[in-house]
């Protein structure tokens, strides 16, 4: 499966349009956004829980699921009413969002990943309304988490490409995973300019730690687009 994650940020970077300076030139955010993301031939989209409960007012979080007893045997994933949609996948490893449909407005089908011991009861939820699910893997590190999640997926739903469309939180730890393997990001001729501010990254780490050094980008292409903003596209080689 191909990884490209896909944003628009400000000129420094940063996440929040509401926040971000008016340009000179008139440039509608969805539509720089939307129009460099038709450009890839993707199968759905990921996002993190708290991104897809502001995206979606039906996929409201809650308190975390209950989990099953360590010696219950594993769930198997679950396909619910895709009816041929493309997929917008949430990474919801406690179980907190709980959805009141199975299409999003936009016309996706929702897919939640979830942590391996989510209980039978808060699955049985999801399937009566018919949300799929897949099921993250049981090691500690980011890859061993994402990795067994993203072959259900391609498996599962025949998903060669996904967008992954933030948070930076998300976003930051697809990258030290190494499971990004391209960078797609509008550059919106705004600023938002506060210190510590969510960007397109945001990894949680000591401050001696790198967690950028092991993706190497090599420029693919790169547009001026409505407004003055620029499309940057790179590929990511990881150590």
């Amino acid at each position: 499966m191909k990884i490209i994650c896909h944003m628009i940020s400000s000129v420094d970077g940063r996440l929040y349009p509401s926040r971000w300076g008016a340009p000179q030139e008139p440039a509608d955010i969805t539509t720089l956004y939307e129009g460099a993301a038709k450009r890839f031939p993707a199968q759905g989209w990921i996002v993190g829980r708290t991104t897809m409960s502001d995206y979606c007012e039906e996929v409201k979080e809650g308190d975390p699921a209950p989990l099953r007893d360590a010696d219950a045997p594993a769930s198997p994933a679950f396909v619910g009413s895709r009816e041929g949609r493309p997929i917008a996948v949430a990474i919801d490893p406690k179980g907190k969002l709980l959805p009141e449909i199975n299409a999003l407005p936009t016309g996706e089908h929702l897919v939640l990943v979830l942590g391996p011991r989510v209980a039978e009861s808060h699955l049985a939820k999801l399937r009566a309304a018919g949300v799929s699910y897949v099921f993250e893997g049981e090691g500690e590190s980011n890859r061993e988490k994402f990795a067994p999640a993203l072959k259900a997926l391609e498996e599962l739903f025949d998903a060669k490409t996904l967008l992954l469309e933030g948070g930076g939180i998300i976003n930051g730890a697809f990258l030290t995973a190494g499971l990004i393997d391209e960078i797609s990001v509008i550059v919106y001729p705004g600023l938002d300019a506060l210190f510590g501010s969510a960007a397109i990254f945001g990894v949680k780490a000591p401050a001696d730690q790198m967690p950028g050094a092991g993706a190497h980008l090599r420029l693919l292409d790169n547009e001026t687009l409505e407004g003055g903003a620029v499309w940057l596209h790179y590929d990511v080689k990881n150590d």
